[in-house]
């Protein structure tokens, strides 16, 4: 194991980005290799339901490929499925590469409308590239994370070992380490494209109460939206935070909380696992 001083001599003189490529060299290849067929027009058509496919980048096979093994994502995906109605509107807050927004315009038929919000510019352009191959005219893509409040974050790339995800930095990152995004909350969103979300998913990797303070009056209007939450109770308590404060927030606006199959849950409940995808809902919402 590299020790605390070595360590922090490596993350100076070492720049990220080989730092990434280098930390797991199967992967690396694996993105070279996806890069590679993407350049000779070798994007895959994804199946992910019966009747739903999607045209992607050959790197999204992985990303996409989840939600339809792992038990905990498949039920979240099929009751987000679930609840997709005509004339819907998704704010996709942590888009990726657009696995829920993609869902939302398939689901929620030919009105149905998604704004794909995504901080990690490797994730932006395949999602990009992947409105252009399925011709998304109805999908929006804004490069920025969401937070509290508007200006500008600081965020750590993890690279391709998370297929180009962005996470919150800890204290002793070196500023060569981390990149500034353009930060917009969901409320800032609604007022400048005058659009009011009927679904809200939020999956920020650890970042989920400044998500939700920074939509609160969305949240509190009278067309509530559905909350899709993936809560990241082990990274929020790593980062010193108590992810109940986040459960807390919603409660408080009137959510009340359920799992992916429709059960209620506690906050206590909720905030149990290391990871939880969950639903949040108001009493009066639809």
């Amino acid at each position: 194991m590299i020790g605390h001083q070595p360590r922090a001599l490596l993350r100076r003189v070492v720049p990220r980005v080989i730092r990434n490529w280098l930390r797991s060299p199967s992967r690396s290849l694996a993105w070279a290799w996806d890069e590679l067929g993407h350049a000779l027009g070798r994007d895959p058509v994804i199946f992910l339901r019966a009747g739903w496919s999607v045209r992607a980048h050959p790197a999204a096979r992985r990303a996409f490929g989840i939600p339809q093994s792992d038990p905990s994502q498949i039920a979240e995906l099929d009751a987000f499925i679930g609840s997709c109605c005509p004339g819907m509107m998704l704010f996709d807050i942590g888009a990726h590469f657009g696995l829920f927004s993609f869902a939302a315009l398939h689901y929620g038929g030919p009105t149905a409308r998604a704004v794909a919000v995504e901080a990690s510019a490797d994730a932006v352009r395949v999602l990009r590239l992947h409105t252009h191959l399925n011709q998304a005219t109805r999908l929006q893509v804004i490069h920025a994370a969401a937070a509290e409040r508007a200006g500008w974050h600081e965020m750590l790339p993890v690279g391709v070992i998370a297929d180009g995800y962005y996470v919150e930095p800890d204290a002793e990152r070196p500023a060569s380490d981390v990149v500034r995004v353009r930060a917009v909350t969901v409320d800032g969103l609604v007022e400048e494209l005058g659009l009011a979300p009927t679904h809200l998913k939020i999956d920020v990797e650890g970042a989920e109460a400044s998500v939700i303070r920074g939509a609160e009056r969305t949240l509190s209007g009278d067309r509530p939206p559905w909350v899709f939450l993936e809560l990241h109770n082990a990274i929020c308590r790593r980062a010193g935070r108590n992810p109940a404060h986040c459960l807390a927030q919603l409660t408080r606006l009137g959510y009340r909380l359920q799992a992916s199959h429709g059960t209620p849950l506690s906050v206590e409940q909720a905030t149990e696992p290391p990871v939880i995808r969950l639903i949040a809902r108001r009493d009066d919402g639809r």
